[in-house]
């Protein structure tokens, strides 16, 4: 498994100061960090704004030196603190639940201990040096997300007389940094084509496997759902620009031909992530079509199913499965199918929405309607309070899975 990355931003109230914040990064990166730091990273010539941006938005976490002066400069938005503020307050914004940035106190004898930015969020107290060894092993444990205290595996109703698969869980995080990475590559992909309107696949399983590349690429290639639009994980082998390169820790592709964008990555532990903009926009703009959604996510988690089927996974695995959906605001909510009536509702206010599942392996054929809809029913409900029955789900779910699509 590849090191997390981490930034330090900081800033430099004294030579003491300073000194306490290189021995902090020294202390990381012996317990598996790759720290970033300008101490040792910046060097003379070198673009300062660019540096900062780059770090910040490159790293898995970011480490909050705040100090007095670091709060008041972040507050006032001088400095190259006050910069940094703009880069982290962006993405604060377009993930208000991200756990990218981790503030720590230190020097700070005022009464604000962390930026307005970053609200009501836990911060970690370095003020005792007695107390250091302790810090510093709750803050390499929040990056690496190893906690000393896990949540113990849920067991199975007492009362329940449905069959269960029993699954030996440990926790799936789906706001590891390696999604917030690939989140990262994916968000300036989409950028530089003009795109805000996207779905996004996270997932995850509490059995993780150990596989090279190439048999990461065996079993996207098997998984492939061929019966609308770009599959998810589209494989684009004939051309070279859009084939699946290879990286450290497993492969990766990016596909972008006019208004359509696909990014996908998958890890050799399992973790998949997917970034794949809205077939609507070809269609229609500023809409979202009810039965495509349906379509998408039903076919995201068969793609899942078969994915670990074909990745060795046990029955038993416990698959957490999340499904975003960005840009939605000033969309209408519609039917792609001229069979399908949808009364107009108001356009969403809302710009996204989010859900996440966790289904057991062996289980998800049988719970394949109910999760489809478990995913959507929040998305929908954006669009004017919108509901549909089960039947609707049960008939477009069940269409798809024979190959139809109408």
């Amino acid at each position: 498994m590849s090191a997390p990355t981490v930034f330090i931003s900081y800033s430099h109230d004294s030579q003491e100061h300073k000194d306490w914040t290189l021995k902090l990064a020294k202390d990381l990166q012996a317990q598996g960090v790759d720290v970033t730091i300008d101490q040792w990273s910046l060097v003379p010539g070198q673009d300062l704004s660019l540096f900062m941006e780059r770090g910040i938005t490159s790293s898995d976490r970011v480490v909050m030196v705040c100090s007095s002066t670091y709060v008041e400069k972040a507050e006032a938005g001088t400095g190259g603190v006050g910069y940094e503020r703009l880069i982290v307050t962006e993405e604060l914004i377009r993930n208000i639940d991200t756990r990218k940035f981790v503030a720590i106190v230190r020097g700070n004898n005022g009464a604000k201990k962390v930026p307005a930015f970053m609200g009501s969020r836990l911060y970690i107290d370095f003020e005792k040096d007695s107390n250091y060894p302790i810090r510093l092993d709750e803050l390499a444990r929040a990056i690496h997300g190893a906690p000393a205290v896990s949540k113990p595996p849920l067991g199975p109703s007492p009362f329940s007389t449905k069959p269960v698969f029993a699954s030996p869980s440990t926790n799936v995080s789906l706001d590891d940094g390696w999604y917030v990475q690939e989140e990262c590559k994916a968000s300036a992909g989409l950028k530089a084509v003009n795109l805000s309107g996207y779905m996004e696949l996270r997932l995850g399983i509490d059995q993780p496997v150990a596989k090279s590349q190439s048999e990461l690429l065996d079993a996207v290639r098997q998984s492939e759902i061929k019966a609308f639009g770009w599959p998810i994980a589209i494989l684009l082998e004939n051309r070279d620009e859009f084939r699946p390169t290879p990286y450290g820790d497993g492969i990766r592709a990016e596909i972008s031909i006019g208004t359509s964008y696909d990014y996908w990555a998958l890890r050799s532990n399992g973790n998949f992530f997917l970034a794949q903009s809205f077939f609507e926009d070809s269609r229609r703009s500023n809409a979202i079509f009810f039965d495509t959604r349906i379509v998408r996510v039903t076919e995201s988690l068969m793609f899942a199913e078969r994915l670990y089927q074909r990745l060795g996974a046990s029955p038993d695995a416990r698959i957490n499965v999340r499904v975003t959906h960005r840009g939605l605001r000033g969309r209408e909510l519609i039917a792609a199918s001229i069979r399908r009536f949808l009364s107009p509702s108001r356009p969403a206010s809302e710009d996204h929405s989010q859900c996440e599942i966790s289904t057991v392996l062996g289980n998800m054929k049988a719970a394949r309607v109910e999760d489809v809809k478990n995913l959507l029913s929040p998305m929908f409900m954006l669009f004017d309070f919108r509901q549909f029955e089960d039947s609707i789900y049960e008939e477009i779910v069940g269409n798809f899975e024979r190959g139809i699509i109408l």
